[in-house]
Order: structure tokens, then sequence, then C-alpha cells
């Protein structure tokens, strides 16, 4: 089942507001912004992103949520404190001039870190990732869906354009040997009876070997369902091998229009190269 790269999840858990964002991205780009007290985090948060992400980018945004219990004092040093403030205010009686609390403040030691390891830090914000990484990701495999009944229905139009293809194709040598004959016949005139017709029958065998498309309709329909087969699998990032099929599908549509001696055959080549210009566009979107 294809996964799209556009999706949206989000999490509130244990005091964290997690957003995961995602958008079409030919690579895979990863962004993750966390409060500066979590940066040690940055990493290990990527890297858990990187486990359900194969290509887009993805931009997940951290923050603590202001819900009761959340708030923690400042991690202040007050023996320290105290200390500096009996030293300093020595100094002041001394040399003169006041000691306020922010003085104390920009001493080293005083105001600290939390005395909460930070590394107790990271089991519950893992949890609120995960959280809103399953709906970032149910978000995308529902989208994907949708492309995929997209997709199959342009893929059975194609399925349709190749057997008219065959059909056009059928009469080309005909048309060709009709054309050829009323062609000489403006040319000649009166002397049209003085044709050669074997020469002619060599001139349109010629024509017919050089405008031959079986080899390239066997394999259009061979491209057809091995896309279609991808489209069915299990995995869910196939996006670039879809993208590979396409080209190669375009490919041999252009051989078969430039092969073309009718005009039927022409308008079915071409309304069957915008099909699949459709589908490329919604390939640009899977994952």
């Amino acid at each position: 089942m294809p996964r799209s790269m556009t999706g949206f999840g989000q999490a509130d858990r244990n005091g964290y507001h997690i957003e995961v964002k995602g958008v079409n991205h030919r690579y895979r780009d990863i962004r993750v912004r966390v409060p500066k007290d979590l940066s040690p985090f940055e990493i290990p948060a990527r890297d858990l992103v990187q486990e359900h992400v194969t290509r887009g980018k993805v931009e997940v945004n951290i923050t603590r949520s202001m819900s009761t219990g959340v708030q923690e004092r400042l991690a202040v040093n007050w023996d320290l404190a105290r200390i500096y403030s009996e030293d300093l205010s020595r100094m002041a009686r001394e040399f003169g001039g006041e000691v306020t609390f922010r003085d104390i403040l920009m001493l080293p030691g005083v105001l600290g870190e939390n005395a909460r390891d930070i590394e107790e830090l990271w089991p519950p914000l893992r949890e609120g990732i995960d959280e809103a990484l399953t709906s970032f990701t149910a978000a995308k495999a529902e989208e994907g869906r949708r492309l995929k009944a997209d997709i199959s229905k342009r893929l059975e139009s194609l399925v349709r354009m190749h057997e008219d293809m065959k059909q056009a194709a059928q009469g080309m040598v005909d048309i060709f040997r009709e054309r050829l004959r009323s062609r000489l016949q403006e040319l000649l005139g009166d002397k049209a009876d003085k044709i050669d017709e074997s020469r002619m029958e060599q001139e349109i065998a010629l024509m017919a070997d050089r405008s031959d498309i079986t080899e390239e309709l066997v394999r259009l329909h061979s491209h057809i369902a091995s896309f279609q087969g991808v489209i069915d699998s299990p995995d869910p990032s196939i996006g670039r091998r879809l993208d590979f099929m396409l080209q190669e599908i375009n490919r041999e549509l252009n051989t078969i229009g430039s092969k073309s001696q009718v005009i039927t055959l022409s308008h079915i080549v071409i309304e069957a190269k915008a099909e699949v210009e459709k589908i490329r566009e919604q390939v640009q979107n899977i994952e």
C-alpha cells in the first residue's frame, strides 16, 4: 500500500506538545526543533523519526505544555548564593555601592542546571514523539489509499488505450498501401497503370518493418502490469520505483508515437501520455 509524503500528526504527552508535519521532497530531510534545555535529545529524536520516514521533508516541533505540574523551579544553589551575598555585601561596605540579587545571579554556580537528571527526561519525551509519529503515519497511509485509488483508475484507462493501439495498428499497412498508391496515381496521372507493383510492395514491406510496434506494445503492457503490481504491494515506500517505471512507460509511448502512420493511433498515444502525466503528478506525492 503506497504511503503519501504529506501528513500531520500531533500529541500531548507527559507535559510535551509534539507536532510532526510532512511535505513532498525528493530526498529525506528531517528537521527537529526542541527547547534549548532539551537540545541533547535533538539527534535521538531525529533518529526516531528516520525509523518511520524514507522520503520527504519532515518537520518536528517539540514544546513544553503549560499544564499543571509541568513547571519546574529554578535550580538555585542557595548555599553558594548566601556566601556570595555575604562577600559582596562586605565589599560594598568597604568600597561603597549596593548589592542586588541580579549581581549574585551573574556569578558562576548560582543558577545552574535543574537538579533533575537530564537523562530522565528522554523516556517520557520519546513516548510523546512515538504517539505523534503514529498519528503522522496514519495520516500518510490514509492519503496513500486515496492516491492508489486514483492511480489505479488511470492505469485501467491505460490498459484500454493499449488495446485501442493494437486495434489501430492492425490496419496501418493497408492505410499506407492506399496512401502510397493514391500518391503515385497523382504523380503519374495517365501512366498510373505502369506502376511497378513489385517495387511498391517492397516499399510497403520496408514501411511495415519500420512502423511495426509489436515489441513496444508488449513492453508497454508489461510495464503497466508491473506498475500495478508495485502499487498493490505491501511496501509503503515505492515512490522512486514508480517514478522510474513511468519513465519506461513514457519511453514506449514516445516510440509508438514516432512510428505511427495513422492519425487514430497518434491521438491515442497523445491521450495515453496525458494520462501518464497525471499519474506522475500523483506519484510525486508517494513516499
